[in-house]
């Protein structure tokens, strides 16, 4: 069977995974079976646990990007085809990634256009976002990433409104004409089901290819301290899970703001009994985004997996989270162990195939 593959790319926190499983649950209310492919530079993805927590089948693309993991992205795809048939296969490459029209869309069209159908490419743009804080080089991969969409799609539209909306679908649809402009909002919903219907009856003309610069692409990359780590926390007595999590962030965000680091994207999955929370936040200074946040709950022991994306090095990006663990957490009221704990600039991209001309 032929399945749609429908690819949502975009800069780090602009809301690709809240818009994918909210289109997911809108597929499986059309009775189409769906799955989704998640994809980082490195392990323990706090989109992989949400995924399996909401029940949506889910392979995970690690250790890489979609163009630098080819055989990787193309061996989960065969794989979900091979075990539930999805219909609609849904993907997110890494918010750092950009030519995926000439490393993603042409090589499987090309190579694997019998088995999968590829839907116009679509790169989420976080209306609130600032790119105060970041250089030049990060800058021209965040504008690189919207060069190359087919489909812009307008996220957090709920924090605007209506004038702010038309204002910025005009302004991008004229900057990156022909490309489309889709207003929505993963929290709330509004505007995923159109988003979805233009996705679903059109494909990829595959013809936006640009002209990277990868030493830039590169050096941008290697500008993002990128850290993923998992474990348990325990402690004495039951206390407010929401709570933990809402001060640890905002201290977090406190001492970045000490390093002058601009987040990209800090996200927290927290599992406490029958209770999960997922939250992020996307911008320094920002609000907190809860996409699960159950009330009252309290407990003594909480599983996370916690991901940061942030505009720093490696090193000052481990010391502020493991010294802001130990402020949160102090010994003896409380006890944490990481069970997995990585922290890294990513190497510099190269695709398995570039397919320009």
């Amino acid at each position: 069977m032929t399945s749609t593959l429908i690819l949502v790319g975009g800069f780090l926190g602009a809301g690709k995974t809240t818009l994918l499983l909210q289109a997911a649950k809108q597929l499986a209310a059309r009775g189409l079976r769906t799955a989704l492919v998640t994809n980082d530079q490195g392990n323990a993805l706090v989109d992989s646990a949400l995924a399996t927590q909401q029940h949506v089948p889910v392979v995970e693309v690690a250790g890489g990007c979609f163009c630098c993991r080819f055989p990787d992205l193309l061996g989960g795809l065969q794989q979900l085809q091979a075990t539930i048939a999805p219909e609609v296969i849904l993907a997110e490459p890494v918010g750092s990634c950009t030519d995926l029209m000439a490393t993603v869309v042409r090589p499987l069209h090309a190579l694997h256009g019998q088995e999968f159908s590829l839907a116009p490419l679509t790169v989420m743009l976080d209306s609130t976002r600032s790119l105060a804080g970041y250089s030049e080089e990060v800058g021209y991969l965040y504008y690189q990433q919207l060069a190359e969409a087919e489909i812009i799609a307008l996220s957090k539209a709920d924090l605007l409104d209506p004038e702010q909306i038309a204002g910025a679908a005009l302004k991008y649809k004229n900057l990156y004409a022909p490309v489309k402009v889709c207003p929505l909002s993963g929290h709330t919903g509004a505007g995923i089901a159109a988003w979805l219907d233009l996705v679903l009856a059109t494909t990829s003309q595959a013809s936006k290819i640009l002209a990277i610069d990868y030493q830039r692409y590169a050096e941008a990359e290697a500008q993002l301290g990128w850290l993923n780590t998992c474990g348990v926390l325990r402690g004495q007595a039951p206390f407010s899970v929401q709570n933990w999590i809402a001060h640890f962030l905002r201290l977090l965000d406190v001492a970045l703001g000490q390093h002058k680091a601009a987040i990209a994207h800090l996200k927290l999955q927290a599992v406490s009994g029958e209770a999960c929370f997922k939250v992020s936040l996307t911008q320094s200074g920002g609000a907190l985004s809860w996409d699960l946040c159950p009330s009252g709950v309290r407990g003594d022991c909480v599983e996370f997996v916690l991901n940061a994306r942030v505009h720093t090095t490696p090193r000052v990006l481990e010391q502020a989270v493991r010294r802001t663990f130990a402020e949160v957490t102090p010994e003896p009221e409380f006890q944490y162990e990481f069970a997995h704990f990585e922290c890294f600039a990513p190497l510099p991209p190269q695709p398995t195939y570039r397919m320009d001309g």
